[in-house]
């Protein structure tokens, strides 16, 4: 007998989709040494276009406090990203991208748009997943 996601519930279905979903984002990020999870961050503090607040990216792509902090040191350590204290809040960190991670990300973001249109079927149905799963993280 074959198990399908349909055999399953939402939880383990997500499970195993974020498991696939990994396992090939880590095969572009890798290329250019970075975890899944680095691409995330590097991802999203790129997207935002402004120095984001450490608790901002804990919210938007889901890791923990330290593994956010392991996945920042880490770009930090690899030129990707800076950090600085946030001038208006001295307890809060700012991550902005530097000259390097802009490249890096450059480079990464439009194969990592074309793995998640190839996952998905295609452009509106990667919008369509994304819309449901923004619904699910609220």
């Amino acid at each position: 007998m074959s198990v399908t996601t349909a055999d399953v519930g939402l939880a383990a279905a997500l499970g195993a989709a974020t498991r696939r979903v990994h396992e090939r984002a880590h095969a572009l990020s890798s290329a250019e040494g970075l975890t899944a999870d680095q691409w995330s961050v590097l991802d999203f503090v790129a997207k935002s276009n402004t120095p984001v607040a450490m608790h901002e990216i804990v919210e938007a792509v889901g890791l923990t406090g330290p593994s956010l902090t392991r996945a920042v040191d880490k770009l930090v350590t690899s030129a990707l990203m800076f950090r600085e204290v946030d001038p208006g809040d001295r307890r809060r960190v700012l991550v902005s991208p530097s000259k390097r991670g802009w490249a890096v990300y450059a480079k990464l973001a439009p194969q990592m748009t074309a793995l998640e249109q190839d996952l998905a079927g295609s452009t509106e149905t990667a919008e369509q997943i994304l819309r449901m799963l923004n619904g699910l993280a609220r």
